[in-house]
């Protein structure tokens, strides 16, 4: 297995420690509940060229069905919302782009008087009125862009885009752990999704998702503490990678660092 990307997390786990248990009939042997923290690597394999042609077959399929069901591709609701006069229309697009040059230019007003040591009163006045209209035009910048996001992601396109994210998250993602019964120095690589086929790990994944915090299983809780702690970051290294932002550990971990804030991955 190659690996395109690990980081490491952290899961407590309750252990039975034994210990000598003072008395008034003498020391005898007893145990005790101690929490503690495990570490578990987390990887991301990389898929081969064979298994890329088996995701975009994947991919394929699942966009035809999303067309058969009734949903737009990304071009017919662009242009249908161009004939209608929304978001994607000329005016639409037109008074945006005047939002975009105003949000500019009060960010070259507030860069060129922020950093003056002494300001005129009308100086003063023109960075007071470069930071209102600053913020304004940001959120009418971020509305208009959430509201767009929000309409293509169901599109045709998105819906088998997040499907592909999906089987890729299924069938790549695995963790460190050591062999049950072994030295504990001794560590495998274990799916993080149970099954053979697809549909069998979507169901693991669904069973994670709903699994309750007070599993007394220790396997089902081991998998469900280390879920829970890198199922947010596998999607995100999934996302860069397939948008080809990010094709190794250091380009995945800029990419993360630049688009999330998420700090560098640490070595066991």
């Amino acid at each position: 297995m190659k690996e395109l990307y690990s980081f490491v997390v952290e899961r407590e786990v309750t252990k039975e420690t034994p210990y000598i248990k003072k008395t008034k009939n003498g020391p005898v042997e007893s145990t005790k509940k101690v929490k503690t923290k495990l570490k578990n690597r987390v990887v991301f394999a990389k898929p081969s060229i064979a298994e890329v042609e088996d995701a975009e077959f994947f991919y394929g399929q699942k966009f035809n069905s999303y067309i058969n069901a009734g949903f737009l591709t990304k071009a017919m609701l662009a242009k249908k919302m161009g004939d209608i006069g929304g978001m994607k229309s000329k005016q639409a697009e037109d008074l945006m782009g005047s939002v975009m040059l105003e949000n500019m230019e009060a960010a070259k007003v507030i860069e060129f008087f922020d950093g003056a040591k002494e300001k005129t009163e009308e100086q003063k006045e023109q960075l007071k009125e470069a930071k209102i209209k600053f913020t304004e035009t940001q959120a009418a910048i971020h509305e208009f862009e959430t509201q767009l996001r929000a309409q293509f992601d169901q599109t045709a396109d998105a819906r088998a885009e997040q499907k592909l994210i999906e089987w890729f998250l299924l069938k790549f993602s695995f963790y460190e752990d050591s062999v049950e019964g072994e030295d504990d120095s001794k560590k495998e690589f274990f799916p993080l999704f149970e099954g053979e086929e697809y549909n069998e790990k979507r169901e693991s994944l669904l069973s994670l998702q709903e699994m309750e915090d007070d599993i007394e299983d220790p396997h089902e809780l081991r998998l469900k503490k280390i879920f829970d702690s890198s199922f947010e970051t596998l999607i995100r290294v999934i996302t860069i990678w397939y948008n080809k932002i990010g094709t190794d550990q250091k380009s995945i971990e800029e990419a993360l660092k630049e688009f999330f804030g998420e700090k560098e991955s640490e070595e066991e």
